[in-house]
């Protein structure tokens, strides 16, 4: 549950991590949410439902978390993978250390029919009356689901549309919750990882359990309503532009 980038993080007044940046540039107004089920063997019906009832969960979260900051987002959703499988062999299960391949959207996008992201994104504002768009890769076998978020000095064309690959068991066999989509939607909107992980210090970890200990970006729980999106998080993600200068301390500077 990171977020990998693609280069060192730099920021100044127009590059501040993933604020406002590519597909999906902040939670707000219509956002296309593209669900692509990929599998080894192919996904059973129920599997199907399940985690189909898991994003809807996600998205009625967030929804209103935005209205919080008096903000209105809506999701519109689509899928690929449901009626002709999408067969992927070897799919990664992702373990945390950043080694993990952040292209998968760009590799994807042929599969359904589309050149690559930017095609998609401009279907997208064409047809279904969204100017955000994201990408949800479900995987149907355990790991650690992370996100590709983009920023202006990747490359346009294989980066710009922005998603995350989940996975519905946790490594250990623990089943995917409604949170653990929201923490990586988040992402694509902005948001930046409150943990300690290769790109985030532990010094900012004890920084976040003392000022957001219910931050979804910190942690995840199995009831989504134990959380929440603090002001750091809704900074970065378009909720409020009310910011503190230290808000800057949590952009990813590694260990």
């Amino acid at each position: 549950m990171l977020v990998l980038m693609l280069g060192l993080t730099g920021y100044g007044a127009e590059q501040i991590g993933n604020r406002y940046q590519g597909s999906a540039p902040a939670m707000e107004g219509n956002v296309y949410v593209l669900t692509c089920y990929i599998s080894e063997t192919g996904w059973g019906e129920a599997e199907l439902k399940d985690f189909s009832a898991l994003i809807q969960e996600a998205e009625d979260w967030l929804v209103k978390q935005a209205q919080g900051y008096g903000k209105q987002v809506s999701f519109v959703n689509g899928t690929a993978g449901v009626e002709t499988p999408l067969i992927v062999s070897n799919i990664v299960s992702g373990n945390g250390i950043g080694d993990e391949p952040v292209d998968l959207v760009s590799r994807l996008m042929p599969m359904i029919g589309y050149k690559n992201g930017l095609e998609f994104v401009d279907w997208v504002k064409e047809n279904t009356g969204c100017d955000g768009s994201l990408v949800l890769i479900a995987a149907n076998k355990p790991g650690r689901g992370y996100s590709m978020a983009y920023q202006d000095l990747y490359d346009k064309e294989a980066y710009y549309l922005e998603g995350t690959i989940l996975y519905t068991s946790y490594r250990d066999g623990a089943p995917l919750c409604a949170a653990a989509i929201a923490h990586e939607m988040c992402h694509l909107f902005g948001a930046e990882d409150l943990y300690a992980t290769f790109l985030q210090t532990k010094e900012n970890e004890a920084r976040a359990r003392e000022l957001f200990p219910d931050d979804i970006m910190l942690r995840v729980s199995y009831n989504i309503d134990d959380l929440s999106i603090g002001s750091l998080s809704a900074w970065f993600m378009g909720l409020t532009d009310e910011m503190e200068n230290w808000y800057l301390d949590f952009l990813y500077q590694g260990q």
